[in-house]
């Protein structure tokens, strides 16, 4: 009897240790993929903006001197997969309340960084080191964010000589959006085969009304993440979308650099990987 409860309490022992291992693992990949972020920002030039793309219609812009992050998600509410533990930033601008957008706390979830780092959600002018930031008023697509007057963000980014833009989940642009948006280098804009924030022709008025000189997909489905058939509703992968459509760039990382002498003439869709540190 003592010699049985003695190997079980050995084998419990030996459990515990891998889960150890498996955790240390986990906690090592993480702090690699952080540092090779930390490392791409310490190497950008002056002329040079860092875009990474974590997931669904989050990214962070960096500089030598600051970064911003753009609409983080609360985890696993209608998407999926987790936001990434351990994201750093100097701001965060979210587009409007809702949980993919906000972190959750409109509905009253708490992550990591609340509190710890600042956010802003309405229109103004922010600087953030020799990053400049604008709000300007739109308004969430239709039928959706009735809960909250519809109301979206869109955020402006100049910095490096670059204009950026993140659409978050605005419907048809108003005239005075389009008119703030004149010159954009590189438009984060809703794209998905289901068309769930902007249809079909919606889209393609805003890419004619912007002409950006880069696309930058956002707000798809992510499938090597979600397992789940049928989820989330309503949302559709990029590839489709990606169809016959010209000077397609399919990157290897979530991360790249952008500068305005390197962007080519005429218009490019450029598409990103998404966080290696995204889990389901």
């Amino acid at each position: 009897m003592e010699l049985s409860i003695a190997f079980f309490m050995l084998s419990q022992i030996h459990i515990q240790m891998h889960k150890l291992s498996f955790f240390a693992l986990l906690t090592l990949c993480m702090m690699f993929v952080i540092v090779k972020s930390t490392k791409a920002q310490s190497e950008i030039k002056k002329d040079e903006v860092l875009v990474e793309y974590i997931g669904h219609a989050s990214f962070k812009v960096s500089t030598a001197e600051a970064s911003l992050l753009l609409d983080p998600f609360a985890d696993k509410v209608w998407i999926g997969y987790n936001f990434p533990e351990g994201q750093t930033a100097d701001a965060i601008f979210s587009t409007h309340p809702h949980y993919d957008h906000d972190g959750g706390i409109f509905i009253k979830r708490n992550p990591y960084w609340k509190g710890q780092i600042p956010m802003h959600t309405d229109p103004g002018t922010f600087e953030v080191g020799d990053i400049k930031v604008e709000g300007i008023t739109g308004k969430h697509s239709d039928p959706y964010g009735k809960e909250f007057g519809q109301k979206n963000t869109i955020w402006i980014i100049t910095v490096a000589g670059l204009k950026i833009a993140h659409l978050g989940d605005n419907g048809p642009l108003f005239p005075e959006n389009v008119e703030s948006l004149k010159g954009v280098d590189l438009l984060m804009v809703p794209i998905d085969a289901e068309y769930h924030i902007l249809k079909k022709e919606e889209l393609a008025e805003v890419l004619s009304q912007v002409n950006p000189r880069v696309i930058i997909p956002m707000h798809y489905k992510i499938e090597a993440l979600e397992t789940r058939p049928g989820k989330p509703q309503d949302l559709g992968p990029i590839d489709p979308y990606l169809v016959g459509k010209p000077n397609v760039l399919k990157l290897s990382s979530n991360l790249y650099k952008f500068s305005k002498s390197q962007i080519k003439s005429g218009q490019q869709i450029v598409v990103f990987q998404h966080s290696p540190l995204l889990k389901n």
